[in-house]
């Protein structure tokens, strides 16, 4: 099983993507959490998560804002493109295998 952490930053939000697979096969499921830097705290605060499958999207929102909607339609794209294992520009990744 091959494990992958990934990260990358869009509109200002860091979204951290992770999920697993076996040898020659795609992921399942690949959950993220997005993290944003709000001016009023230090540092970045946790925003949304979620797990998408082929056929699902789950999401929670703990402060669900208009301008999100590119945010997560751009986070529907990047898991689903991993989930069918279409060649897209991946997030800077760290895996680990086990």
């Amino acid at each position: 099983t091959t494990r992958i952490t990934a990260q990358e930053e869009v509109q200002g939000a860091m979204v951290v993507y992770s999920y697993e697979f076996e040898k020659d096969q795609t992921p399942r499921a690949v959950s993220f959490s997005v993290q944003k830097n709000i001016q009023t705290q230090m540092g970045y605060t946790a925003y949304l998560q979620g797990t998408v499958t082929e056929h699902d999207f789950n999401m929670q929102n703990t402060n669900f804002q208009p301008s999100d909607i590119d945010l997560i339609k751009h986070i529907h794209e990047t898991c689903s493109a991993l989930i069918k294992g279409e060649s897209t520009e991946k997030p800077k990744a760290n895996d680990t295998k086990k």
